[in-house]
């Protein structure tokens, strides 16, 4: 892997997905990891999908965008 890839996603990257996903927290981790977390009002149904995630983090942004697509999916 090379140093820029190892560095993690730039900052436009993260606005990119902010703005994607306006109901997700989303934040880069000390250990240049990414995560999101629902914000919100989340209402308990015990009907939804054993894949719904509260929190999800991932490798690189294009991990995160594609979890993220399927969470909207999922509710």
């Amino acid at each position: 892997m090379n140093a820029a890839a190892s560095a993690g996603p730039q900052g436009d990257e993260l606005d990119r997905l902010r703005d994607k996903y306006p109901a997700w927290h989303i934040w880069l981790s000390e250990a240049r990891r990414l995560w999101a977390t629902r914000t919100g009002r989340i209402s308990r149904c015990p009907c939804r999908d054993a894949r719904w995630s509260m929190t999800v983090d991932a490798d690189s942004s294009q991990d995160l965008d594609r979890q993220l697509a399927e969470q909207i999916l999922l509710g």
